[in-house]
């Protein structure tokens, strides 16, 4: 069971669920993942992501899937979240061939880096490189002496992507209906 992430597309569910390609509507997202409600057992729930006009989720085994609209009423983003309280082994996450949660940080964009993306250094938790967005929910803070700072973030692994639509790295091109060209 992987989701991976399809640039300048879209996303690829776990067999038997479907493909689904940016651009497409609420009514037909929803028609899609209908006829697959034993592998969706809690359903599609809406939920609020701020500048969305409509966003859905639902959880697959370690993780959470959130698609998300555009101001056109059309997908423009999926999200995926690591679920720590599911005790199920977390569906990875592929883009490009490259799992990208769960993983120490450094391996990630080095795995990345050899694809020959120009992939920048983690920042804060953070990466950065359109489409993607990786992101590590907050560690609990240890206490340091007060006015002192860390020297350097320690070791971390990504628990969240959330990926747009846009340019295929591959290509470059960006398809204005909703997929690569």
């Amino acid at each position: 069971m992987t989701v991976d992430l399809l640039p300048g597309h879209g996303v690829r569910l776990p067999a038997p669920l479907p493909e689904l390609r940016f651009g497409l509507g609420e009514a037909e997202v929803r028609a899609l993942l209908a006829p697959h409600g034993e592998l969706l057992p809690e359903g599609l729930r809406s939920t609020f992501v701020c500048g969305c006009r409509w966003a859905l989720s639902f959880p697959l085994p370690g993780v959470t899937v959130t698609l998300c609209s555009d101001e056109l009423d059309r997908l423009r983003s999926v999200a995926v979240c690591r679920n720590p309280s599911d005790g199920r082994p977390a569906c990875p996450v592929g883009y490009l061939g490259i799992d990208l949660l769960g993983w120490p940080a450094h391996e990630l964009v080095a795995a990345l880096r050899a694809e020959g993306l120009p992939v920048p250094d983690p920042v804060r938790g953070t990466l950065h490189h359109d489409p993607l967005h990786l992101y590590r929910h907050p560690a609990p803070r240890r206490p340091t002496a007060p006015g002192r700072k860390p020297r350097r973030e320690g070791p971390f692994s990504f628990d969240a992507v959330s990926f747009h639509e846009g340019a295929d790295p591959a290509t470059g091109a960006i398809d204005p209906a909703g997929g690569a060209a």
